[in-house]
């Protein structure tokens, strides 16, 4: 496997998965959306870091393609723990984060009682600790508990041992917009931390907007990307969720345009299908491929193959690069799926995401917000 990143500036940004080719039958593993995130191990206090599964019961409703590309900050429920270091003191090498039990993948939650806002707090409460052992709470996976980490002192500080990071920042494509719920669906696979490959606990974050600058053609075992840089400070709307199956939101000036049918999963079938692709400030534009195989609903985010056709898009990129994660693509005039990841060995290939599982998402989140109203 391996990991990408496109730089703007001094954020790193991407939002597509790699794999390596399709095997028959030994389906590679995906790695997920890679994204840049400036975690800092806790040093000193000075010290600071920068769908549901199954058939739905009903046909699903019609939604407004988009194909825009798209920028996206996300800040982390609680901090995540993205590795764990060991510590030179007096008395030996140490970590204590791992003595305690924790593990990369870890979400801290409090300290000693206390919310951990973010990276620059916990640092700092960890370098004023004295070395007196802090209480945290820690969710992994869905199970909450507590654990008692006693700092130790070395190299100057007190330390923990832990390298942790609160935010990520990526680039992606809008796949559609729902008029029913109000939610947008977008990627088709979720943003997931560089480490720990878990797809990222949200607290906050937003949609925003960007300026594509320029494109890095893929070729043989080097994918390739989009580049482009955060254009404004505005928000351009809220974010939902973060899952498996994609970011999920609602748009502070919701999109116009004719609303297509979603063609149901049992309907889509190997064959020609244009793709929906945004790579400069003309904006969308279709673009031919084929889908080769469908693959069915093991893995969520890889329901079925697709491949370049269009010498245009071929010429420009290489085929599918990183960026155009969530580019819609329709089979006879109907939403059938979303780019989710492009195979390293052959940038003209990658997998997709039946819309159909993305829209289902939609309601989840649509229900959801209607809740909170």
């Amino acid at each position: 496997m391996k990991l990408f990143a496109l730089g703007v500036g001094t954020t790193a940004l991407c939002m597509l998965g790699c794999v390596g080719v399709l095997d028959q039958n030994d389906s590679p593993t995906a790695l997920e959306a890679s994204v840049f995130n400036s975690g800092k191990e806790f040093l000193s206090s000075q010290e600071t870091a920068a769908g549901p599964e199954g058939s739905s019961q009903n046909a699903p409703g019609k939604v407004i393609p988009l194909g825009t590309t798209f920028g996206i900050k996300l800040f982390t429920d609680g901090v995540i723990v993205a590795s764990l270091s060991d510590i030179v003191t007096d008395s030996g090498v140490r970590c204590p984060a791992e003595e305690a039990g924790i593990q990369p993948g870890d979400y801290l939650l409090k300290a000693d009682g206390r919310d951990i806002p973010d990276n620059a707090s916990l640092a700092g409460y960890i370098g004023q600790s004295g070395g007196n052992p802090i209480t945290f709470q820690v969710r992994r996976g869905e199970q909450v508990f507590e654990a008692q980490i006693t700092p130790v002192y070395g190299e100057g500080s007190f330390k923990t041992g832990m390298w942790v990071r609160d935010s990520a920042a990526g680039i992606g494509t809008l796949t559609f917009y729902d008029p029913s719920t109000g939610v947008f669906a977008g990627l088709g696979h979720g943003i997931c931390d560089m480490d720990t490959n878990g797809v990222m606990a949200l607290r906050s974050g937003e949609p925003a907007p960007i300026t594509l600058s320029g494109i890095v053609k893929g070729k043989e075992n080097e994918p390739g990307q989009l580049q482009g840089y955060f254009s404004s400070d505005e928000s351009l709307g809220t974010l939902l969720a973060n899952q498996e199956t994609g970011v999920y939101g609602t748009l502070s000036q919701p999109p116009t345009g004719e609303a297509v049918e979603i063609l149901p999963r049992d309907q889509v079938a190997c064959g020609a299908v244009q793709l929906l692709v945004s790579l400069d400030e003309t904006g969308p534009q279709l673009y031919d491929g084929e889908i080769t195989q469908i693959v069915g609903e093991d893995q969520q985010t890889k329901n079925l193959v697709v491949q370049i056709t269009d010498p245009r898009l071929l010429e420009r990129t290489g085929g599918i690069v990183q960026g155009m994660s969530g580019c819609p693509i329709f089979q006879g005039g109907k939403l059938a799926g979303a780019v989710t990841h492009v195979f390293t060995e052959d940038s003209t290939t990658g997998y997709g995401i039946f819309a159909q599982v993305m829209w289902e998402e939609c309601q989840t989140c649509g229900a959801a917000k209607e809740v909170e109203r």
